[in-house]
């Protein structure tokens, strides 16, 4: 494409850039118009109807987990055939339920996700804005020179057996185009953590959607991660590779938080951002509705940002898919208590009803 070839051009030999904002502004003006567009599904407020989910079949899990699930009172299935519920990736056949909603299809990867986002949400207050290092080059161009300042997370879709993509921020628009050569498919906007200039930290929640629509959220816990960030001069370096992500336990994090912002600031947060996981969980049911059998198990990830009255907001980075038996390490109460969801017995302490907002 010439267009693409001229934003490209530009990375390496600098030039006039009114192309690229133009494509900028006429990309923003789309976005807008598909916010008022935007059609939104309703959300059940009905519980699922009691039934018995007795045999599961999770692949490749540790013995505590597997003994969680059995204290539960549910049987390991020795084959997905043979299991009421099947997690994660798994072939199978017959009239069961897995993890395999359609909304799947939309969040398998940040590329695919941005592209969705753009097509179906819009512009939106609450959503880091993305592009296409491919096909949307001068678009994401004029969106780094309209603002100076502006840091951008890159993302690598390719998968490669045993390797781990690497996550790139760099304030520079120009190396980021040219990361398109080595696979690097898209560039999200992101900050440091308002509280703290040499890390980013995000916020995750654990959400379950239900063949039938009702939307849960995890109540036992909300995870915090963070990235360390290179600085020189009190500023951060303006291209680094992200090292491995840190833990920080939430009770610590809170106690970080109210220091900065009051007691309170936390709990309006997660409660921001619960309003744009319905929001978003509705948006995209607007177009790509339930198949009334599979549930779907998602991550959603914050970042903290500064409000208007010097307050912390929630921005949504990412979303995806989660493998269930992956976060078994983390909480073994997680798959009897999705199970427990699904049949009409949910613990309201675990998994927390949202309603239409």
């Amino acid at each position: 494409d010439a267009d693409q070839r001229k934003g490209y051009l530009q990375s390496i030999f600098p030039g006039p850039t009114q192309f690229a904002l133009d494509a900028f502004e006429a990309m923003r003006d789309s976005w807008v118009q598909t916010a008022k567009n935007a059609v939104r599904a309703n959300l059940t407020s009905l519980a699922v109807p009691k039934h018995q989910i007795q045999r599961v079949f999770l692949q490749g899990i540790s013995p505590d987990a597997a003994k969680a699930v059995r204290d539960a009172g549910l049987e390991l299935a020795d084959s997905s055939d043979t299991a009421d519920v099947v997690f994660d990736d798994v072939p199978h056949s017959g009239d069961k339920q897995s993890n395999q909603h359609p909304l799947n299809s939309i969040f398998f990867s940040t590329e695919n996700t941005v592209m969705a986002f753009q097509g179906v949400v819009g512009a939106q207050e609450w959503l880091r804005p993305g592009y296409h290092l491919k096909t949307q080059i001068n678009e994401f161009i004029g969106a780094a020179l309209m603002d100076g300042s502006s840091w951008w997370m890159l993302s690598n879709d390719q998968t490669i057996p045993n390797v781990r993509p690497q996550t790139i921020i760099t304030s520079n628009w120009a190396a980021a185009v040219r990361h398109a050569d080595v696979g690097y498919t898209s560039a999200l906007k992101c900050v440091p953590s308002a509280f703290s200039p040499d890390k980013i930290h995000f916020a995750e929640k654990i959400v379950l959607l239900t063949p039938d629509n009702g939307l849960y959220v995890w109540n036992k816990d909300t995870w915090i991660y963070y990235y360390l960030i290179q600085l020189s001069d009190n500023k951060p370096d303006p291209y680094q590779i992200l090292t491995d992500e840190h833990n920080v336990p939430e009770s610590a994090f809170v106690e970080l938080l109210a220091a900065h912002f009051g007691d309170s600031v936390f709990g309006s947060f997660c409660k921001q951002a619960e309003i744009i996981i319905s929001d978003v969980i509705r948006l995209m049911l607007g177009i790509d509705s339930s198949d009334g059998k599979n549930f779907g198990v998602f991550s959603f990830r914050f970042a903290f940002t500064k409000g208007d009255d010097d307050d912390i907001k929630p921005c949504l980075q990412q979303v995806r898919p989660v493998s269930v038996t992956e976060r078994l390490a983390i909480d073994a109460e997680l798959v009897p208590s999705i199970v427990a969801t699904l049949a009409g017995n949910a613990d309201a302490n675990l998994w927390r009803q949202l309603k239409n907002e």
